[in-house]
């Protein structure tokens, strides 16, 4: 189980990287519509405050 947590983290982890190469300078809600998309094509469910809180992390470096 604690393997599936690492690599469940990594993978947002490598999501959140790319998404901040990609739109990391567009507006906080295009960077949450994109976090969105990428977590769910990865078959991650976050709660939206967690994704919003990715996004403000995406867009501050």
């Amino acid at each position: 189980m604690a393997q599936n947590n690492a690599s469940q983290v990594d993978k947002v982890s490598g999501i959140v990287a790319q998404t901040r190469n990609d739109v990391g300078t567009e507006p906080h809600d295009r960077i949450v519509e994109v976090l969105h998309q990428r977590l769910e094509q990865a078959g991650i469910q976050l709660p939206d405050d967690e994704v919003s809180e990715l996004a403000r992390q995406v867009s501050t470096g």
